[in-house]
């Protein structure tokens, strides 16, 4: 069974960055699991109307769930840290969590944020790459944190670590970050409206409906080999293509 691991930051990160393409996965039978470092408390509410932090927590948490479930991820795993607040977080504690995760699930592939962090650029975003980056090479090294190990876990190499990653932004295109370069294009044409329906499920989020509809709603999904066993070829549409 093909195995894949998506590191994000926030409920939403997840179907923006990659919906169609964990759809279109977790409907060819893979197994799929998502590490969401916040409760997204400290976004905006749309039409849901003011409330307190941790209502909205709660609220995010929710919608990420349903989200998540939509798109086929088989565990979602999420500490609540500070959303806007992962630079200031021990990064020793991000980096152990995220290890943990690897070496539970234990998967081929892994998929987060390049360091440009996203379209947005939001530091959350950048923080979980560096994050991400640091775990893909310490889950696999025994004498890093080797509490882990104690709890029956054991060090774990995945295959390859991808970046999200993006087209040239169009010189009318609101958001004109340029991202590290694609050498993966996965077409999900036949899985957009399952992606829809999990961005539906964030509701809390709508507000960004345009932004979606620009960036996220595609027929491909770019991303970039960040580090592990090379390519087949300089572009490919599958990430496990010439694994074992």
């Amino acid at each position: 069974m093909k195995t894949l691991t998506a590191v994000y930051a926030h409920p939403d990160d997840e179907t923006f960055s990659g919906g169609g393409t964990f759809s279109k996965y977790s409907a060819a039978g893979a197994r799929l699991t998502l590490y969401c470092a916040t409760d997204g408390d400290a976004g905006k509410t749309s039409s849901l109307g003011p409330m307190p932090k941790p209502e909205l927590a709660r609220v995010r948490r929710a919608e990420l769930c349903t989200a998540a479930d939509t798109l086929g991820f088989a565990f979602v795993e999420s500490p609540g840290h500070p959303d806007g607040g992962l630079g200031a977080l021990d990064q020793q504690v991000l980096i152990g969590e995220i290890v943990r995760h690897i070496r539970r699930e234990r998967p081929q592939v892994i998929v987060t944020f390049g360091p440009e962090g996203a379209p947005n650029t939001h530091p959350d975003h950048r923080v979980i790459s560096r994050a991400t980056t640091a775990a893909f090479f310490l889950a696999a090294n025994a004498s890093m944190f080797a509490d882990q190990l104690a709890s029956g876990l054991t060090p774990h190499s995945a295959a390859r670590l991808f970046y999200v990653a993006w087209p040239q932004p169009a010189p009318d295109a609101v958001l004109k970050t340029i991202s590290v370069p694609s050498t993966v294009c996965i077409d999900v044409r036949a899985h957009r409206a399952r992606e829809l329906e999990a961005w539906r499920a964030h509701v809390s989020q709508h507000f960004l409906q345009q932004r979606f509809d620009e960036t996220a709603a595609t027929d491909d999904e770019y991303f970039a080999l960040a580090a592990g066993s090379p390519q087949p070829a300089a572009l490919i549409d599958d990430f496990f293509a010439g694994l074992p």
